[in-house]
């Protein structure tokens, strides 16, 4: 697949531009990954997420801008010195992704995604023989992704990624907005929103307390 178009996606601010970039990054690797046709409901998000992110830095752009892509990221302090003695426990972020010299006053640009699988009924991975219950993923990707993002254990420039594993990306949109809904939470649901800069993703948006605006991304695979 061709990687010229990412060069169009340059802004005024440095920040917002590395995010399209990376943006663009995913839809190029989900893209690649989608027509591979090799991700069934058996695998983990990790998995998925450890692929894109070799994709990602395999990408010609990627290079050729000395950015990377890593996964499994511990979040410690910014200042090293105030570093707790024991890390095991500190937060983590499934990918990372940073790009050198984006702005003449930072000198590393980076942006975070956090995964999630999501199915949208009952399931069986293969050779199981009890079912795995959806909506416990659903209320997974509530309360480890968006209120571990309001909590700010994640930086705020986070991306929400939800892997579709089962159904399509509308049912499992549905589902999540159906459990907030149950939680009285109805006023924070996700609404969808489609552009034609990312041709493969599906993107959304959330507003919480305080007017606090989530970004989420859905990738479905089927």
């Amino acid at each position: 697949m061709g990687n010229s178009h990412l060069a169009n996606s340059f802004v005024t601010n440095a920040s917002t531009s590395f995010k399209k970039l990376c943006l663009k990054l995913l839809d190029t690797a989900y893209a690649e990954l989608y027509t591979a046709k090799v991700v069934t409901r058996d695998w983990d998000e990790n998995a998925i997420s450890e692929v894109l992110v070799c994709i990602i830095n395999d990408n010609p752009f990627a290079i050729g801008q000395h950015i990377t892509a890593r996964t499994e990221k511990r979040l410690l302090p910014e200042n090293f010195l105030n570093a707790l003695p024991k890390v095991d426990g500190a937060y983590r972020i499934d990918i990372e992704i940073g790009g050198f010299g984006w702005s003449s006053n930072e000198y590393r640009t980076k942006y975070y995604m956090e995964a999630k699988n999501l199915y949208c009924q009952n399931f069986k991975k293969t050779n199981h023989k009890s079912w795995t219950s959806s909506i416990q993923y659903v209320n997974r990707y509530i309360e480890t992704g968006v209120d571990n993002l309001l909590k700010e254990h994640y930086p705020s420039n986070t991306l929400l990624l939800g892997y579709v594993l089962v159904g399509t990306v509308r049912a499992a949109v549905d589902l999540l907005n159906l459990s907030l809904s149950k939680i009285s939470r109805d006023a924070e649901k996700i609404e969808l929103k489609r552009t034609s800069e990312f041709l493969h993703l599906e993107l959304g948006y959330s507003i919480h307390v305080q007017g606090m605006v989530l970004e989420h991304c859905f990738l479905m695979f089927q």
